[in-house]
């Protein structure tokens, strides 16, 4: 579907929030500085100029001194050229460089909760693409500043050789500057729109490209073909409408230009003739007006790169304005283990649908407890309540007689290993990945102890180049169940106190998953352990079980009191055994 990118009240960076970002990105201030003074000296080094040109228009090129004057300003307006555009470029690279760093840090510590409301694959153009046009703009005020310095002093010094005819001028002034503000709301508006657009294509061909076995599978190759076609043409239209306006600013410009040299030379002119002005005070006259033109001109390119950075920066800087997680509480765990308790917690997503309602229960602490139930009663988002990834939208959730929000979040979280039924991998290596997120290097012994209990170690170990084998970019060289004994083994070495199974071994055959299980169990006594299983054999070991039915607790206990009081369990039985 076609979609029409627009810029709303509400999707503005006011100039507060667009000034404020700066001062959170760590921007080069001491190099900015250098810039504004080199921006300053370029210009009046330019005005210095005028004299010498003025005199070699007048053919006064014979007089003393002139040459050594001429060559004098026009090397130092070189070296000052040379050294403005060096220093501004440092200081786009290492504030692009500065705005890439925290854009990163402030994303990765952002809550779960913000990735269900902003696509995961549209922050990769925030951190790329949108820093790039988000950070020109000090750079680019500089230069607008200097720029109306030498328009100002070029119109005082005409004033000076004639003031009737630089009267005149300024009649055409307000309305170049009319133009210049137009321009620049549009380009506001025509950077927003593309900034956004090239967001949702990025999006779009992210998903496609990591799910390209699905879409070959599907064999929708012409329809995906045909969707990708439309997410590029949102991005076409912006470039359009953004190259009309840019194009709609040369005869705009050129328009100003001609009516500046118009009164130079008409009215020049009439005032030579009628003997008002001397044929050196128009030359010298229209040498200044060659600095106020091209000085108007930079006004005008300036002022276009501020507003487009201003429209760069709308998605940064909410994303900088956005909450961290909170990772600081008001004490650590206690030492010794404790049970986790539920008490009246409701839980939501989206604010409408309850996921969670009012759940009491207790999970003990170095046991094993099983949460059973259908699709969507609610067992998976225990586990992430758990682990903090939300909290909780009422009642409270203890680890003894603390309440888990109270608690240091690294803390808290370093104490949890979670293995979930898609088990993510990163790319690099196996080694790489059964280490990802240990407190400490492991042994060459503690991973051969978390492969054999993971089962994957002969898998390992039959590979050419064993633990330092890398896994391919779509990670098609390992099966689904390899990956899940992999993030078992990773959850080992970790050493968890609680450690936490979503379906954990739910890509391995019957005889594998009980024996992986088994293993895992037995490495794990003492700890408390919350699994969410289907097979009915290993929920028999559990030693608390809690049943789960539409977002609320139908039973808990043991696995033989719910065979007596629990006729959803019992129907799981059943079914199994069916």
């Amino acid at each position: 579907m076609d979609q029409k990118v627009t810029v709303g009240k509400t999707e503005q960076t006011s100039w507060k929030t667009f000034l404020t970002f700066y001062a959170k990105i760590k921007f080069p201030w001491h190099l900015l500085i250098a810039t504004v003074i080199l921006s300053f000296s370029m210009t009046q080094v330019n005005l210095l100029l005028v004299p010498y040109t003025a005199k070699i228009y007048e053919g006064g090129i014979t007089e003393a001194n002139f040459l050594q004057g001429f060559i004098l300003w026009s090397v130092a307006y070189a070296g000052v050229t040379f050294a403005f555009q060096l220093v501004s470029g440092f200081v786009r690279i290492i504030a692009i460089r500065n705005t890439q760093r925290n854009l990163w840090s402030k994303i990765l510590r952002l809550p779960i909760s913000t990735y269900d409301k902003e696509q995961p694959q549209s922050l990769i153009s925030r951190i790329t693409s949108d820093t790039e046009s988000a950070v020109s703009a000090p750079t680019s005020v500089a230069s607008f500043f200097a720029s109306c310095y030498g328009l100002v002093m070029a119109y005082l010094e005409m004033n000076k050789i004639y003031d009737k005819l630089a009267f005149l001028i300024l009649f055409v002034i307000p309305f170049a500057f009319v133009i210049i503000f137009i321009i620049g709301k549009l380009q506001y508006r025509m950077n927003f729109a593309i900034n956004k657009a090239y967001s949702r294509m990025t999006s779009f061909f992210a998903e496609r490209l990591a799910n390209m076995q699905y879409i070959k599978t599907a064999n929708v190759e012409n329809e995906e073909y045909q969707s990708g076609i439309q997410a590029s043409q949102i991005k076409y239209k912006a470039d359009v409408l953004n190259a009309i306006l840019g194009t709609l600013q040369t005869p705009i410009g050129l328009s100003v230009q001609y009516a500046i040299m118009i009164i130079v030379f008409a009215g020049g002119a009439s005032y030579v003739r009628s003997g008002e002005m001397q044929i050196k005070g128009l030359v010298e006259f229209y040498s200044y007006s060659m600095i106020l033109l091209p000085s108007f001109f930079e006004i005008v390119s300036q002022w276009q790169n501020i507003k487009s950075s201003h429209g760069g920066t709308y998605k940064i800087a909410a994303l900088m304005n956005m909450e961290n997680e909170l990772l600081k509480g008001k004490f650590a765990a206690d030492k010794d283990p404790s049970d986790i308790q539920f008490d009246h917690v409701s839980f939501t997503y989206d604010g409408e649908h309850q996921v969670l309602s009012d759940i009491s229960m207790t999970i003990p602490h170095g046991k094993v407890t099983a949460i059973v139930g259908e699709n969507g009663s609610g067992k998976s988002s225990i586990l992430k309540l758990i682990s903090r990834f939300y909290e909780p939208g009422a009642g409270e959730i203890k680890y003894g007689q603390q309440r888990l929000s109270d608690l240091y979040m690294d803390e808290w979280r370093n104490s949890i290993g979670y293995v979930s039924q898609n088990s993510p991998m990163i790319p690099g290596t196996l080694r790489e990945n059964v280490v990802y997120g240990a407190v400490s290097t492991p042994s060459e012994e503690e991973l051969e102890r978390a492969a054999r209990i993971a089962n994957v170690l002969e898998f390992i170990t039959e590979l050419k180049d064993g633990w330092d084998t890398p896994l391919s970019l779509s990670q098609t060289n390992i099966s689904g169940g390899q990956k899940q004994r992999i993030a078992i083994a990773r959850a080992i070495i970790k050493n968890p106190n609680i450690l936490l199974l979503d379906e954990a071994t739910s890509n391995l055959d019957n005889a594998n998953q009980r024996e992986v299980m088994q293993a895992l169990l037995q490495a794990m006594k003492g700890r408390t352990i919350i699994m969410i299983m289907h097979d009915m054999e290993l929920v028999h070991q559990a030693d608390h079980i809690i049943v789960m039915n539409k977002g609320s607790v139908e039973s808990q206990g043991t696995y033989k009191e719910l065979l007596e009081q629990c006729e959803s369990f019992k129907t799981f039985i059943e079914l199994q055994k069916g």
